[in-house]
């Protein structure tokens, strides 16, 4: 690949890569509200000033040149990822807001939650760092751990099915939101994929 086009890969691959961790800061935040009941909500304006740059930024890129035909395929597919975490943060955000006006849920119930969430989120971080690095070490790790996620949310249903009276709100917006995390991850698992999709070609 002539410099000129290596060098727009690279920049367009650094570029996705803060996407992601623009995506990771709307995540964190609304996360907080989500399974932290001593959280003031200072993470929903944090979530909703990450999400706000992030989809103008998404904006931008799309209409900006990629670099070379490696930055397309790349550009395309990681594109298509980070808007479905911008999406999934979003549904996130619309759950913290409907939250505020319940009660906090469970301790017993909200601790795998909690699990889940920072297992998702520590995965979409290290996809940033794997696509930035395209080093296929990075790549295996976020693989090996997505069975992680599985492990969590199997045992919170399992915790759930133990807890008949548990209120059919709290019992729904438990499930919708693990799921909701589960795809974050599965997100994570591909950015991390297409990380090293040109490895062999010495690229990044």
């Amino acid at each position: 690949m002539p410099d000129g086009a290596d060098g727009g890969y690279r920049a367009l691959v650094g570029e996705l890569a803060a996407l992601v961790r623009l995506a990771h800061t709307a995540l964190s935040g609304v996360t907080a509200v989500l399974t932290d009941p001593a959280d003031d909500g200072d993470g929903i304006p944090a979530a909703e000033k990450a999400l706000a740059e992030l989809l103008v930024r998404i904006e931008e890129d799309a209409a900006a040149t990629p670099g070379g035909p490696a930055g397309v395929v790349v550009g395309v597919h990681v594109g298509c990822e980070v808007e479905a975490l911008e999406q999934l943060a979003r549904r996130l955000l619309e759950a913290a807001w409907a939250r505020q006006e319940r009660e906090p849920l469970d301790d017993r119930l909200r601790a795998p939650l909690h699990g889940i969430a920072n297992a998702a989120l520590d995965l979409v971080a290290r996809s940033a760092d794997a696509l930035e690095s395209g080093a296929a070490e990075g790549v295996a790790d976020v693989l090996a751990e997505l069975p992680e996620i599985g492990r969590r949310q199997r045992l919170l249903y399992e915790l759930l099915l133990r807890e008949p009276g548990t209120d059919p709100v709290d019992g729904t917006d438990l499930v919708l939101l693990s799921c909701c995390y589960q795809q974050c991850a599965d997100r994570a698992g591909a950015i991390a994929r297409h990380a090293v999709l040109f490895s062999h070609t010495g690229l990044p």
